[in-house]
């Protein structure tokens, strides 16, 4: 699910949570995708690539975009911190 946070800036963050949520973090970010798995078989990471773009996510972080498209990775604590949750909200 894509949340929407806000303060003067306004950024959408998808959860990486599990294998799940690849595609849809394809389709948000329009960026490639190589995953990464440790050696016990558990999901690592996810590594986003476009251009000479390179941004790396591990689970139960946050993927974002800002109004100018560009992309990020944080934790929610971050997104809490300097936004506020308007998901679903009238706009």
């Amino acid at each position: 699910m894509i949340r929407t946070f806000q303060s003067n800036e306004r950024v959408e963050a998808i959860e990486f949570k599990d294998l799940s949520t690849i595609q849809p973090i394809i389709s948000f970010t329009g960026m490639s995708v190589n995953v990464a798995f440790a050696p016990d078989g558990t999901l690592k990471s996810v590594t986003l690539k476009k251009d000479k773009t390179e941004l790396v996510a591990i689970p139960g972080q946050f993927i974002y975009k800002n109004d100018t498209g560009t992309c990020g990775i944080c934790n929610y604590e971050y997104l809490a911190e300097k936004y506020k949750e308007v998901t679903g909200a009238e706009k």
